[in-house]
């Protein structure tokens, strides 16, 4: 059970973590602005927003879950064909996610014990 010095902190950390992003943010944001570097276009796309939500949620509960790279991975999967041009693999991630869910499921059926 969580103190309330716990909690604290932990929002804390979040409030954090989220300020770090949003200043990030807003340096590339100015930077693609003033046109101090090139920037590629695919850096402000779906994808990313993706891979940004799901290394958010990761840092936030410390990286414990695994909930926050199916995030990643599907971010990654799909920024792929934007970052990499003539590389079509957005056409392989909806059958390769549903064979690896089926696997998963078939698998944790025979992990389950018996009372």
């Amino acid at each position: 059970m969580k103190t309330i010095t716990e909690n604290q902190s932990s929002g804390r950390n979040t409030r954090t973590i989220l300020g770090i992003i949003l200043f990030f943010l807003g340096i590339v944001l100015l930077v693609d602005q003033l046109n101090l570097f090139f920037i590629p276009g695919w850096l402000f796309s779906w994808p990313m927003l993706l891979i940004v939500i799901g290394l958010y949620v990761g840092a936030r509960h410390n990286f414990s879950n695994l909930s926050w790279i199916v995030l990643v991975i599907l971010g990654t999967a799909f920024l792929v064909d934007d970052a990499i041009p003539g590389l079509l693999i957005s056409n392989f991630i909806w059958p390769t996610g549903l064979i690896i869910l089926g696997v998963y499921i078939i698998m944790r059926r025979g992990l389950k014990k018996n009372p």
